[in-house]
């Protein structure tokens, strides 16, 4: 095929003319020079090239007007759905958050019945709120971590596992506990300045007022006496027990046993003993009248003997 018929052909193919023999001609053209065929009339190497290169061109001719205008088309395509792909994206990796991200007010729960009352928080965590227990929780969770308040009395949590977004629960004494996802108790009660946390499931990290902090795993508790921690063992027995409604003491203190009528039936108390001492071990329904335990403690009370007299709602104890 000599040039004249060559260009003719690749005219007649730019503008649609071409025949069904024409165009094989022509690929069996291009053919012939990616394989230096020798039926193909010879030429220098830098012939074939541009040849080759004009070919192609002309086979497959798209002009710059032409691409900058397939190129807009596109970015006014892809454009809007990258952005929007980028926006959902963001939406997706912090739908998780969305909980957190704007500020709340809080709400305080007073429980004032006669059994534990059962509070949903935000996270849908739940908590059973002791009898004359106070808890403030956001009505929205912000930020990174997710507070509440143990303003007075006794509490179960039972959290709901976010690695993202701590729990944290601090009491009237400064007292906080951290946890991902985990169940536990906290009490607290500011007249006699006492704190404890013990946990049933999970971990927890408290820290004091002194910025110390321990790690406490199932069946271990801490408590703050004043300014002074203490960490020991209660079975886990003995610590769901209050779920169901009893309550149960081992070697308590005076103190201890304080707080347990404080936080079970509301009473205020002055006592002339020393309340750090006494060693007291008692189970009974978290329904029984206080009369009635009190009699049960006076009856098995010793080193130091306890005497109770009730005038009003103040509790003497000597």
């Amino acid at each position: 095929m000599d040039r004249e018929t060559l260009s003719l052909l690749l005219k007649k193919f730019r503008q649609g003319n071409c025949t069904a023999a024409e165009k094989q001609l022509l690929y069996k053209w291009l053919d012939a020079l990616e394989q230096d065929s020798a039926d193909h009339i010879v030429l220098s190497d830098a012939e074939m090239q541009v040849i080759k290169q004009e070919m192609l061109q002309q086979l497959f001719p798209v002009p710059k007007r032409r691409m900058r205008l397939h190129f807009m088309r596109a970015a006014a395509v892809v454009l809007p759905l990258a952005i929007a792909s980028y926006f959902i994206w963001q939406y997706q990796h912090h739908s998780a958050d969305q909980q957190y991200a704007t500020n709340s007010s809080w709400r305080t729960v007073q429980n004032t019945g006669q059994r534990l009352l059962r509070i949903t928080l935000p996270d849908n965590s739940t908590v059973l709120l002791g009898r004359y227990s106070t808890l403030q929780f956001p009505e929205r969770f912000s930020g990174i971590e997710r507070p509440v308040k143990m303003l007075e009395g006794k509490a179960f949590f039972e959290i709901v596992t976010d690695q993202k977004h701590p729990f944290i629960v601090e009491d009237i004494s400064g007292m906080r506990t951290t946890v991902l996802g985990t169940s536990f108790t906290v009490e607290t009660n500011r007249t006699l300045q006492i704190s404890r946390v013990a946990v049933a499931t999970g971990k927890v990290k408290v820290q004091g007022t002194n910025n110390t902090s321990s790690i406490l795993l199932p069946a271990q508790r801490l408590t703050l006496h004043g300014n002074v921690l203490v960490q020991d063992s209660i079975s886990r027995d003995d610590l769901m027990a209050w779920r169901r409604e009893e309550i149960v003491l081992r070697n308590a203190t005076l103190k201890e046993l304080l707080l347990i009528i404080w936080n079970n039936y509301s009473t205020t108390s002055t006592a002339s003993l020393n309340v750090n001492q006494g060693n007291y071990t008692i189970r009974f329904p978290a329904t029984m009248a206080l009369p009635e335990v009190l009699d049960i403690i006076q009856k098995i009370s010793y080193k130091p003997k306890i005497h109770f007299a009730m005038h009003k709602d103040q509790l003497s104890i000597y």
